[in-house]
């Protein structure tokens, strides 16, 4: 399960629990979670990428635990935003598809749901949330009505980069543009924004010098439109010709300088060492044409995309930092989830064990203070779409996108295929009959989607297009 993992303290070393605790509530550290869009999982030097250095995300993948089987608990945007929020499986609270259609009231993540920030903040964290939403963009459903202090950014699924004060603001369901709000009110605003969203997370860090704060960042780099900054366009490599590998490149180097400055900042201003930090992309990279905002994200050795439930649409990097608590350059190989951000952000603040969720506190593992892997299980549903995966077997139907159809149950030994080349279902019929139960029993407890059809639906089905025309501010 671990490569490297050992025990940084003495009382860890003797595997107390109740020191573990009390370390906990002794220090309440900030907590920073760094959600990158639509990240290619190979794209990074860390897992193989070299068409451009991304030495500042690699670092931060050295300077803590990189779990290399981590997953969202959705392949698309907002659904699996929507699980990480609350800790919960997003398809039992029917937030199963982006919310891009219907009646605005009801869109969004499910005013019933708690986010990380409605319970940080209750336990006297400031909070923020800079960068994209996606969680609806009704008064009720922003970022202010659920949890945050303060908000900087846009509130669905796409925005252009490159912001211009005397532009036009344009609102559509699927995306916006030069529509940056600060709070409640758009902004006229000239820069890039993955610059102008990491100035806003340092200055909120700074302005809470003393008060444990939770920021989350959400940038929606590398997600399209694949514009390119000038201040990056002479790093691209001139090798590479493709208009649209060359945006995804840019967006790319944009990220890494980003998550490098605001890492140094934090270990400038000594931050850094009272500092949880998750890093993950929300989903897989989408590099199949013409569906799910294509980007020219690279996957493999994964097989699948954005979209897709296969491992290049669910299996994403996922890097947890805490110098001094957690050991640098560790690898943890169990399968982990978005969903245990959560219950892991709120043990370190000193608030009980919340009732109802799926996700688990991950330190105990990642201390090595608990041996066993974090899940039994982990499911998915996305649309027609599913899959589970138990230890290393993984049963899956996905979605043939050119085909337009959804595959049968397939089995893949992903200790020995994790890019589900071999399907073993015909020589497992047990096992696939076993996963088959494991997983009805647990949809059993999921609902109809609340927006967007059926779970039998399609979910490439197209969205309009954004509004013409100036929007009124939400």
């Amino acid at each position: 399960m671990r490569r490297k993992l050992f025990l940084l303290l003495p009382w860890l070393a003797l595997g107390l629990a109740t020191g573990v605790a009390a370390e906990r509530s002794a220090a309440r550290p900030n907590v920073l979670l760094i959600v990158a869009d639509d990240l290619g999982y190979a794209d990074l030097g860390v897992n193989g990428g070299g068409e451009v250095r991304t030495p500042n995300l690699d670092a931060l993948a050295a300077a803590g635990v990189r779990c290399t089987n981590g997953y969202v608990s959705a392949p698309y945007c907002s659904p699996s935003r929507a699980g990480m929020l609350t800790g919960r499986y997003q398809t039992h609270f029917g937030h199963e598809f982006n919310p891009h259609v219907g009646d605005e009231a009801t869109l969004g993540l499910p005013l019933e749901q708690r986010t990380i920030a409605d319970r940080l903040r209750g336990a006297g964290y400031a909070t923020a949330l800079v960068g994209k939403w996606h969680q609806g963009f009704s008064a009720a459903h922003h970022p202010q009505s659920r949890g945050f202090d303060h908000y900087f950014g846009f509130l669905v699924g796409g925005h252009n980069y490159l912001l211009h004060k005397d532009a036009e603001a344009k609102f559509g369901a699927a995306h916006s543009h030069d529509m940056i709000y600060r709070d409640r009110t758009v902004q006229k605003l000239e820069g890039y924004t993955t610059d102008l969203f990491t100035d806003e997370a340092i200055g909120f860090i700074d302005r809470n010098p003393t008060k444990p704060w939770f920021l989350y960042l959400a940038y929606n780099a590398v997600h399209t439109p694949l514009e390119i900054a000038e201040h990056l366009l002479e790093r691209i490599p001139a090798a590479v010709t493709d208009p649209a590998r060359r945006g995804y490149l840019s967006l790319l180097l944009g990220l890494d300088d980003a998550v490098g400055r605001l890492v140094a900042h934090l270990r400038q201003t000594g931050r850094d060492q009272d500092t949880l930090i998750f890093f993950l992309s929300d989903n897989g990279g989408s590099g199949r044409k013409p569906f799910f905002a294509y980007n020219t994200g690279v996957n493999r050795p994964l097989r699948g995309d954005k979209g897709q439930t296969l491992e290049g649409g669910i299996h994403v990097p996922f890097f947890v930092v805490w110098p001094g608590r957690l050991a640098a350059g560790t690898t943890f190989t169990a399968p982990v989830s978005a969903l245990d951000i959560l219950p892991t952000a709120t043990a370190v603040a000193g608030i009980p064990p919340v009732e109802g969720i799926d996700g688990v506190d991950l330190l105990p593992h990642l201390y090595g203070a608990n041996p066993a892997a974090p899940h039994e299980a982990l499911f998915w549903r996305f649309g027609s779409q599913a899959a589970v995966r138990r230890g290393n077997w993984k049963l899956v139907r996905s979605r043939d996108f050119a085909a337009k159809v959804t595959t049968g149950w397939e089995l893949y030994d992903l200790a020995s295929d994790v890019g589900e080349s071999r399907d073993l279902a015909a020589q497992r019929p047990e096992l696939v009959a076993e996963l088959t139960r494991a997983w009805e029993k647990w949809n059993g407890k999921n609902i109809t989607p609340r927006w967007h059809g059926t779970v039998n639906e399609d979910p490439t089905a197209p969205v309009a297009p954004a509004a013409k025309g100036k929007a009124k501010a939400k």
